[in-house]
């Protein structure tokens, strides 16, 4: 390994990115972005950055590098430890905070003056998920439409949990205030409790009303010139609108299929599930790992049979509310199982054959992609790797979402 030492390994980059929950409020600030390499032939880097909120006692905080003066953010920088990752105390004050990044450990190390690193600060929930090759799909059970090869995608943020009632309420009363026609309400069994019950319009316009609800610019529009508002009825044909550089605009918006699968596999690679190759059914507090219906009959599933005995009780939906299971590697909850999650992406069998760079999916007319099970399934529908779909205007119990944006 060689790094080329030209002065400091990284120059100055001033970034903060978020969105706040509430209406009008602001997000967090983030100011003082500054990186310097220790003395030669030091791989050790030091950050420090000023952090305020004025809405949140906490933050999530996550830092990536630019090789080349900022056009990207690929270097695959992971060997932090400081003030970074979920829960930062936050306050109106600012505070200066510190990281060390070991740059020896990661990539080639050869970093020169145009190295930047970027601090985002969310207060609203989303965790990063890097940038970078994932293997898409998997061969341990006999899937026709899910080879295994390399896809790229780009950083983004999502979601840690599916939109929660609360969420989903406050956003939609907001939308349907605002000239938003939704094709329904919506249901949920507990402010806690993802959303279900909604079609792919709706998710979609749902998508667009919290963009204008967080102050960001939203991302579905019905003409190319990108001037028309997706807002009412059911229309299949959407545009994207992007900024100057032709990436898409950070307001909220669904994952792609391959976004979903590699923020569900959360760094792991060739594992059925987002935590590894078996899972079980049991209550949270026995161990269990995602709320389905458990099918022993499969070796990967651990049981017990039946529906998860810690939300079976009442009426159907037997849904589970946020944070009931282990997160996986990228901090994401409910990755498997609950829900299945909308994508933006038209299904097709066939799409996924090769490599790609952000695949966005195929054209199509007929179904949209789901993916990560549900309550009511078994865990076959829950690993990484499976595919489904539905028509856009169903709106089933088993169907929830979560919004990921750019920055």
């Amino acid at each position: 390994m060689k790094m080329m030492h030209i002065g400091a390994i990284c120059a100055l980059l001033i970034s903060g990115q978020s969105a706040a929950l509430a209406q009008g409020s602001q997000p967090p600030l983030i100011t003082n972005v500054t990186a310097s390499q220790q003395p030669w032939p030091s791989k050790i880097v030091n950050i420090s950055y000023t952090l305020s909120d004025t809405n949140s006692s906490t933050d999530n905080v996550w830092i990536i590098v630019s090789s080349d003066g900022g056009n990207t953010w690929t270097v695959p920088a992971v060997s932090f430890s400081g003030t970074f990752g979920l829960g930062v105390p936050a306050t109106s004050t600012p505070t200066v905070e510190s990281v060390t990044w070991n740059a020896g450990n990661d990539g080639t190390g050869n970093y020169t003056t145009q190295c930047r690193t970027r601090v985002i600060a969310c207060n609203n929930g989303m965790t990063l998920v890097p940038s970078g090759s994932f293997n898409r799909g998997d061969n341990l059970d006999g899937e026709s439409d899910a080879p295994v090869y390399s896809v790229y995608v780009n950083a983004f943020l999502m979601d840690n949990n599916y939109v929660s009632g609360y969420l989903w309420s406050a956003v939609y009363n907001y939308g349907t205030n605002n000239g938003y026609g939704f094709d329904n309400a919506g249901g949920y069994n507990g402010l806690s409790y993802p959303v279900w019950g909604i079609n792919w319009y709706d998710a979609v316009k749902w998508c667009n009303a919290r963009s204008q609800y967080e102050g960001v610019t939203p991302v579905y529009y019905t003409d190319p010139a990108c001037t028309q508002l997706y807002t009412t009825s059911d229309v299949n044909s959407l545009y994207l609108k992007t900024n100057s550089s032709g990436t898409v605009v950070s307001g909220y918006r669904l994952p792609t299929e391959a976004e979903w699968e590699k923020a569900a596999r959360g760094g792991l690679s060739g594992m059925r599930f987002p935590w590894g190759n078996t899972v079980s059914n049991y209550p949270p507090a026995s161990g269990g790992l995602a709320n389905y219906d458990a099918d022993t009959s499969y070796s990967h599933d651990l049981g017990p049979n039946g529906f998860n005995p810690a939300f079976s009780t009442g009426s159907q939906p037997y849904t589970s509310p946020a944070n009931s299971f282990p997160a996986n590697g990228y901090y994401l909850y409910d990755m498997a199982g609950n829900l299945f999650c909308w994508c933006s992406d038209w299904y097709s069998s066939t799409y996924y054959a090769s490599g790609q760079i952000n695949p966005q999916g195929p054209s199509g007319s007929c179904c949209r992609a789901l993916r990560g099970g549900a309550w009511n399934f078994s865990a076959y529908y829950l690993r990484c790797a499976n595919r489904f779909s539905t028509q856009p205007a169903n709106a089933f119990n088993i169907i929830g979402l979560r919004c990921v944006k750019g920055f």
